[in-house]
Parts: C-alpha cells; sequence; structure tokens
C-alpha cells in the first residue's frame, strides 16, 4: 500500500464500506457489533452491512426485534463495530450510538428492499436465542412458509443505524504499522496515531 494522506484513508474506508453493502467475498460486508448485554458484558457478534450514508456517517444493518441485541441497544445506545480485511491487513473499529428503527420510513424502506430469502429469518415462531428441543423445527417451521406469507412477519423486522461518531484505522505492516483516527461530528477531524 502506497502512503496515503488521511483524506485518501477516511475516503478509502467509505469505499471499502460502499464496497460491502453488496459484496459478499468483503470483510466489510460482515462486520461485528458489540453491544452490552443485561449483565454489564461486552457482547459481540457479526451482522451483514446492508446500507451506508457517509454523507450523515450512518452504516445500518437488519435484526429481529425479538433479539437480544434488540433489547442490548434499547437499553444502551452505545455500540462499536469491528472490521478486518485480511487481504489489505486492514483493521477498522467504529464507535457509534445506535438508533432503533421500527414502524417508520426507514424500517418500511428496509422491509421493502430485503429479498424474500433474508426476509424468511423472520418467519420462524421462535425468538432468537431461544431454546429448541432440535434444530430441524426451525426447517420445518419454514417449509410451511409462500413467499406471499411473508409480510405478515414484518412485525418481527427491524433496522438499525449506527451514527458514527469516531473511525480507528489501523494497517498492519512489518516494516511500521499506521494508524489513523478520524472523529465525526458537523467537521471531521484526523489525526495519526502511535500504532
Amino acid at each position: 500500500m502506497k502512503n496515503m494522506t488521511l483524506n485518501e484513508i477516511y475516503n478509502q474506508i467509505w469505499n471499502d464500506l460502499k464496497d460491502g453493502v453488496k459484496n459478499t467475498k468483503s470483510a466489510f460486508h460482515y462486520p461485528i457489533i458489540s453491544t452490552i448485554d443485561k449483565n454489564g458484558y461486552p457482547s459481540s457478534r457479526t451482522v451483514v452491512l446492508r446500507k451506508i450514508n457517509k454523507e450523515n456517517n450512518i452504516i445500518s444493518f437488519n435484526t429481529d426485534i425479538r433479539s437480544e441485541k434488540w433489547l442490548e441497544i434499547k437499553n444502551n445506545k452505545k455500540i462499536s463495530v469491528s472490521i478486518y480485511e485480511p487481504n489489505k491487513k486492514i483493521q477498522i473499529r467504529i464507535i457509534g450510538s445506535a438508533i432503533l428503527n421500527y414502524k417508520n420510513k426507514i424500517w418500511d424502506a428496509a422491509w421493502d428492499s430485503t429479498p424474500s430469502m433474508s426476509r424468511e429469518c423472520y418467519s420462524t415462531p421462535y425468538p432468537p436465542s431461544t431454546t429448541i428441543s432440535k434444530p430441524e423445527d426451525i426447517d420445518n417451521s419454514l417449509k410451511n412458509i409462500q413467499n406471499e406469507d411473508l409480510n405478515k412477519y414484518k412485525v418481527n423486522f427491524g433496522r438499525i443505524d449506527i451514527l458514527i461518531k469516531s473511525l480507528d484505522w489501523l494497517y498492519l505492516i512489518h516494516s511500521g504499522h499506521r494508524r489513523a483516527k478520524f472523529e465525526l461530528s458537523k467537521n471531521i477531524s484526523m489525526c495519526w496515531l502511535a500504532p
């Protein structure tokens, strides 16, 4: 990787995020988010990046509103995101504030853009993390669902936007790692950090 300016790095982060929305082979397609659970512990999981909005510093993903992650965010809006791209040897860490979208225009638009195969995830009669007797119970419930029936499961669907407060970029290179931080508010402040 050539030496890049802070502005070039910042734009590259957003280009990688943009690519991650559609490119299932990109590490940016599968960010790891961390929330705080009901016992005060960090709780991390992989989500699928669904949308970005560079102008407003927002990245978005979908989830089941019956999930623990939805409840955790409802109780504490602070959220962090981690992405590691092994081919580029780049790590991105994001700190932000989560916004729960349910029964609003953003929620409607997110559902409308969700393909049938993904909508099926919200049709299970069991909330995520429910103890079940066997995995086939989920398979059997999906077999009985027709595509035209999927809209009734929209009530289980939620869109989460992350309003980014800061981006931390780390490039791993044997000759000397590089690290930069970007604070996002009305104006963007950029600086180099010791790796």
